[in-house]
């Protein structure tokens, strides 16, 4: 996790506007936004920003056809209209801190709350037909009048999912159903059991096991990043359990590097990217040829690396635009804070450990906790670095879209290029690695 970029909005008249792919639009919904288009510069030098589609107006063949004609590569909204955007850009996203991280200013999105229950999101092909499920599940539908859902119950606890109902689901093209905040210990156990007897079918290909065990890491993950009373020994070693899972499944296919990018659930949300990076690093150690439990060992440390961000408000992690230096300092605690808090539920190895604590170690000295030089930084935390860097720049944030990976690529060697942040023959590795070679 950064700073944001320096360059996030475009400035009319002292209002900042954001740009906006309009790809992402959808035909026929209500757009909750104003969206802008950008005229040529004036002779003030600024830009000159035009209200296209009015909030409340749905979004039609018509306004596509407009910005197609005039060869439009960006629309604009403002600034005030950030939450509103954020909710119509991830209606799916559920992801609900403690109180005291939320934006001290209403939220539209991305929580999703009906009668003060929180719902996430579950994908169906983890729903096994003909099997009976030890939790609700919801489905779910917008609200005409309003800006958020209703949950309708799908299949009750303790009824058997039938195939029609899954069939149905499929053919209106809806890939999520959902279950209560409160039952993710229950779908989980459900999901524990499905994954086993998924291990052991020798007739599913490993792409889609390692599918199945992604999901089941993700939930677990969001609970333990974010649910503090869950937090105990016993949970963090069933959790761990997943690891050796996806190991083995990386094994069986030598061919996994043309699927291993399909995995993530692309997002900014903090729990997803502390996943993805663990499963890139399991799957890098091992490349370089490490023991099973080497490899292990430095996917626990990487699960686990960004903890400590939990205790930064989440207005700072969404902020656009520069961070304050007060509000830096907060950031770069977390490494120590993540380190803290595993300490207080349990104990890592030392290399593990020391890894989190220098995982923002830069070789030019210019890093945090301890502004260390390349040779003195642990060689775990050299190659948590270059995989943390790249992880987070293909994913979305909240001031910028993600890069592409070659993008990504570029901008980290050019880091390395200009001012020696990264290990040379780690990264010379990392890009062999996923290039496939």
């Amino acid at each position: 996790m950064g700073q944001a970029a320096l360059e996030c909005g475009k400035v009319n008249r002292g209002k900042i506007f954001f740009p906006l792919n309009p790809g992402k639009l959808r035909f026929g919904e209500e757009i909750n936004f104003n969206i802008y288009v950008k005229s040529d510069h004036t002779g003030s030098g600024q830009p000159e920003y035009s209200l296209f589609c009015r909030r409340g107006e749905i979004f039609n063949p018509g306004h596509f056809s407009k910005i197609k004609f005039d060869y439009t590569q960006c629309v604009y909204y403002h600034r005030r209209d950030q939450d509103n955007v954020e909710y119509y850009l991830n209606p799916d996203l559920t992801l609900v801190l403690n109180a005291q991280f939320l934006r001290p200013k209403k939220r539209l999105g991305p929580t999703l709350i009906n009668n003060k229950e929180v719902y996430l999101p579950l994908p169906i092909k983890n729903v096994q037909p003909e099997a009976e499920v030890n939790f609700d599940v919801f489905n779910k539908s917008k609200c005409i009048k309003k800006r958020d859902y209703t949950y309708d119950i799908f299949i009750p606890q303790g009824n058997i999912c039938q195939p029609a109902l899954i069939d149905d689901l499929h053919q209106k093209g809806i890939n999520y159903v959902y279950f209560r905040e409160q039952d993710g210990g229950e779908v989980l156990k459900y999901l524990y059991h499905n994954l086993n007897l998924l291990l052991k079918d020798n007739e599913r290909p490993p792409s889609k096991k390692a599918e199945m065990l992604y999901d089941t890491a993700l939930i677990w993950t969001r609970r333990f990043y974010y649910e503090k009373h869950r937090r105990s020994p016993e949970e963090m070693k069933t959790g761990f359990k997943l690891i050796p899972c996806f190991l083995n499944i990386l094994s069986q296919d030598k061919q996994h590097r043309q699927w291993l990018p399909g995995l993530r659930r692309h997002g900014e949300k903090l729990h997803a990217h502390a996943l993805n990076t663990a499963i890139l690093g399991a799957a890098f150690t091992k490349y370089l040829g490490w023991p099973d439990n080497e490899a292990i060992e430095f996917a626990q440390g990487a699960l686990l690396h960004d903890l400590g961000m939990v205790e930064v408000p989440q207005r700072l992690l969404n902020k656009p635009g520069r961070l304050s230096k007060v509000e830096m300092d907060l950031i770069k605690k977390h490494p120590q804070d993540s380190c803290r808090i595993i300490k207080e539920i349990s104990s890592l190895s030392l290399n593990p450990m020391v890894m989190i604590f220098q995982h923002h170690e830069f070789g030019d000295g210019s890093g945090y906790m301890q502004g260390l030089k390349l040779a003195q930084i642990n060689h775990w935390a050299r190659i948590l670095r270059i995989i943390d860097s790249y992880e987070a720049m293909i994913s979305n944030r909240s001031w910028r879209e993600k890069y592409d990976a070659l993008d990504a690529l570029q901008e980290i060697r050019k880091d390395w290029s200009d001012r020696g942040i990264f290990d040379t023959n780690y990264l010379i590795e990392f890009i062999k690695f996923l290039s496939g070679k």
